[in-house]
């Protein structure tokens, strides 16, 4: 692979050593890259998560509806880009939303490049003042750097997932990119304004990155060595982070009647250390974590039954707009709920960072080398190069700690923390004499281990496309059609609905449920209560109820499963009030 078969002169250079790589080797890992990351998103064409609905729903009114409390409007904006172009019919808009993914991937690929090359001049700036042994050449960063790039694009931020991540990753490099070109030329009026301006752009995509950007901010003015000199261009980056951010602030402070920069965080902390219950249906419990102003309607106790027609839009009203319904709540500090919030985290860290061994198999090897004279193990010593990566990363790592984490909110931060290690490894032009190993293998080693890891999702991927699995959220929809539900008809479901993408592309909207967690209660139920928890949906006009579990549809008459799915439907009989018109489509 290029380096890592010459060579030793060729894999360990000077601090002059040239950043580039070799065309044919950039041609290769884009080509992979545009494989592997089309693979994967049409193999997972059809699958959608709950975020994601909300995302799509959010994307096609658009307007006002890209100022919401939970949601950021970025994503948003840019799937309702993707519809106006290709204008997918709602079977293909899943396919639509994906290959939108598989460009904003791309476009995450281009991203990195900067970063690395940023990354690699600001080492090799501060190297020409040292007298050390030389790190390893520019080529093989670049190849490592692909390769971790490819490996975390399968495994920590995907374009699997419906949601803002990957856009935050792309935004993450090139922020990290211009704080390391403040690091090493001080930084200049129009490198400011361009880290305010990404700053301001990474909050419109995900709302974490508002606290994070006081975080960048704060290590950006230390770069500068003069006082005089910080103060002004700090100014110029808060006025341009402020040109993008303040215009949703006051949209949405002025939507809720609040200062708000938005709702997720402190719903998120209430979910996660307080106890409140997650995701839908909060009613004040537990105690002391607020009053809710627009509690959902709980129109049947036991099992608790919920209605939430009015006046939230979406297929599903609690998920369109989680900070209408928790709106009134309370986060507060509690030991012992955020110890344990910080147990499930620092499990999920391990988790995260332990994913098919590779970075365990990496760090031996480093650790293994750096025992051997030739080689000498920088990564986690060269604050000098790295710090305005490592600070702000930490800074990301540790917010997320708090609360609660999965790879997609971190995996950009991860990358570039992991690449400021790898790049600070250096090894004397002697390690690939007969005295020890040699760099080509041990470089080599490097690229292995990702590389292993990815190929089977690869291979699963290809074998998906090969085989595929039935659309089943497609065939509920269609079975709905076929059963005389038609676009504008409200339902029932048994269950909670957050995965009821069927309800969308059927244009139905789901205005009361049964959740998950009165399921025991309704399958035990006698006759009499389950008619009337029936009758309870026919009193809301609903066209039909469903459910995906089949101890419900076992438990009383009237089921029948739709075919090509695992969902059961309940016809409402005929003749039963409906909604009214303005109702359904408020």
């Amino acid at each position: 692979m290029g380096d890592l078969g010459g060579s030793v002169p060729a894999n360990v250079r000077s601090p002059a050593d040239d950043l580039s790589i070799k065309p044919s080797l950039r041609f290769l890992f884009w080509f992979l890259a545009g494989v592997l990351g089309f693979l994967q998103a049409w193999a997972h064409r059809n699958e959608m998560q709950s975020d994601g609905v909300s995302y799509i729903e959010i994307a096609k009114n658009g307007g006002a509806h890209f100022v919401n409390g939970y949601w950021s409007p970025l994503y948003p904006f840019l799937l309702r880009l993707s519809f106006r172009i290709f204008h997918p019919s709602l079977f293909w808009e899943a396919t639509s939303v994906h290959l939108t993914n598989f460009v904003i991937y791309l476009a995450n690929l281009a991203c990195f490049e900067v970063f690395l090359k940023e990354l690699m001049r600001t080492r090799n700036s501060w190297a020409a003042t040292q007298s050390e042994q030389p790190f390893v050449s520019a080529q093989t960063v670049w190849i490592w750097g692909y390769v971790f790039f490819l490996w975390a694009a399968r495994y920590w931020v995907t374009t699997g997932w419906v949601t803002p991540d990957l856009c935050v990753a792309g935004i993450v490099y090139l922020i990290m990119a211009t704080m390391l070109r403040i690091h090493r030329d001080a930084g200049s009026w129009l490198t400011f304004a361009s880290l305010g301006a990404l700053l301001g752009l990474g909050y419109l995509a995900k709302t974490p990155m508002f606290l994070l950007a006081f975080v960048f901010l704060a290590c950006a003015a230390f770069l500068v060595p003069s006082f005089k000199k910080a103060v002004p261009l700090l100014i110029t980056a808060l006025l341009f982070f402020f040109l993008l951010a303040v215009p949703l602030v006051f949209s949405l402070s002025k939507a809720k009647g609040r200062l708000t920069f938005g709702d997720s965080g402190k719903i998120n902390y209430a979910e996660f250390v307080n106890g409140v219950p997650k995701y839908v249906h909060w009613h004040g419990e537990p105690s002391g974590t607020g009053v809710p102003v627009h509690a959902e309607r709980q129109i049947f106790p036991t099992p608790p039954m919920y209605e939430f027609a009015e006046p939230i839009q979406g297929s599903y009203p609690p998920w369109y707009d989680p900070a209408y319904w928790y709106e009134g709540i309370r986060p507060h500090f509690a030991i012992k709920g955020q110890l344990l919030a910080i147990y499930r985290t620092t499990s999920s860290y391990l988790r995260i960072v332990s994913v098919t061994g590779t970075l365990y198999a990496v760090f031996l090897t480093l650790l293994a080398l750096s025992k051997r004279s030739q080689f000498k193990f920088a990564g986690l010593t060269g604050e000098e190069v790295c710090w305005p990566v490592r600070i702000p990363a930490l800074a990301a790592l540790t917010m997320y700690a708090f609360v609660h984490v999965e790879p997609r909110f971190v995996g950009g931060f991860l990358l570039t923390a992991l690449m400021c290690v790898l790049v600070r490894v250096r090894a004397s032009p002697s390690a690939g004499g007969n005295g020890g190993t040699s760099l080509p293998a041990f470089a080599s080693i490097i690229v292995l281990a990702p590389a292993l890891a990815i190929a089977w999702p690869a291979v699963r991927d290809f074998s998906r496309i090969i085989g595929p699995a039935p659309f089943e959220q497609w065939q509920v929809a269609r079975g709905l059609r076929d059963r005389g539900v038609s676009p504008g008809n409200t339902v029932g479901y048994i269950g909670t609905g957050l995965d009821a993408y069927w309800a969308h592309l059927a244009q139905v909207r789901i205005v009361a449920e049964i959740p998950e967690s009165g399921l025991a209660s309704f399958v035990q139920a006698d006759r009499e209560k389950k008619g009337q928890l029936m009758g309870k949906f026919r009193e809301l006009g609903v066209k039909a109820v469903l459910t995906k579990y089949p101890d419900v549809a076992a438990s009383m008459e009237g089921w029948s499963r739709i075919a090509g799915s695992r969902y059961f439907l309940w016809a409402s009989p005929a003749g039963g009030p409906h909604l009214s018109e303005a109702r359904m489509t408020q």
